[in-house]
């Protein structure tokens, strides 16, 4: 149980950080097949057999993200652009071992429906980003639209959970809606809260037969969506960069960038 917690932990932890899968960290922890059959069975009639791993793991996946989230609020707040930078380096170093991730099990080669979606996807972002900025979002004076994208986003950001390679952090990140959720969750806006929450609920529920359909059918397809989707990240993150930096401001953020790619390194290549 203690184990199960402390894995939970890891993983929550990660969530919090854009370009960090927390499916990843879950194969790396070896728990990721366990976590997705857990979760597919959670809709049958076999769900108890998912309370003990389930609980636990939730637990610590709760406390993981409680115990990171005013550490990175504070970065953001702080020091935004070098932490941003600490995201791009993650992402940027993260996009290759995406690229070959589907390969590991799958002797197909990418062909033009592939790249395809990895543009689609990718521009799908970028040009829909104007309408998901987090300046149209008053979080003290929310309309059902807003309640609504945000019910939509905390369901489609449930989806990393259960996909390797791409973090719920990320998707909120693509969304526009990641330093509101993360601000909502510090100072425990519920507001805000809830509609994520209950998409995220949802999304587990249901999104993790969806993607183990995919993976297992379309694992290239699926891939090049996702690989478009972490690509445009890179468009969302510069784009909150501030508009004044200094030379201190760009040392720090070559250093942080660094030590994203590091990290990822750590993480990614050196357990392949």
């Amino acid at each position: 149980m203690i184990k199960n917690i402390a894995k939970g932990a890891i993983v929550g932890v990660t969530e919090l950080v854009p370009g960090i899968s927390g499916s990843t960290i879950a194969m790396l922890l070896n728990c990721y097949e366990r976590l997705i059959y857990s979760l597919s069975i959670l809709t049958t009639s076999n769900r108890k057999q998912a309370y003990p791993f389930l609980i636990p793991f939730g637990i610590g996946l709760f406390l993981g993200a409680i115990s990171s989230m005013h550490l990175i609020n504070y970065l953001l707040s702080e020091y935004r652009t070098p932490t941003l930078m600490f995201f791009m380096g993650i992402i940027v170093s993260y996009l290759p071992v995406l690229w070959k991730e589907p390969f590991k099990e799958s002797p197909q080669k990418r062909r033009f429906r592939h790249y395809f979606l990895i543009m689609l996807f990718l521009s799908i972002v970028v040009f829909g980003q104007s309408f998901t900025s987090t300046t149209v979002i008053d979080i003290d004076h929310l309309t059902f639209s807003n309640y609504l994208f945000l019910f939509i986003s905390g369901f489609i950001a449930s989806t990393a959970l259960v996909l390797p390679g791409i973090s719920g952090a990320l998707i909120l990140t693509i969304l526009g809606i990641y330093e509101i959720a993360l601000a909502s969750l510090t100072s425990f806006h519920l507001p805000v809260i809830l509609p994520i929450a209950l998409g995220v609920v949802l999304g587990i529920v249901l999104s993790s037969k969806i993607v183990r359909y995919l993976l297992a059918k379309f694992p290239l397809e699926t891939y090049s969506a996702v690989i478009g989707l972490v690509g445009s990240s890179i468009f969302v993150i510069l784009s909150e960069i501030d508009n004044v930096i200094t030379m201190q401001t760009t040392v720090m953020s070559i250093l942080t960038f660094s030590f994203g790619v590091l990290v990822v390194y750590q993480i990614s290549y050196r357990n392949s």
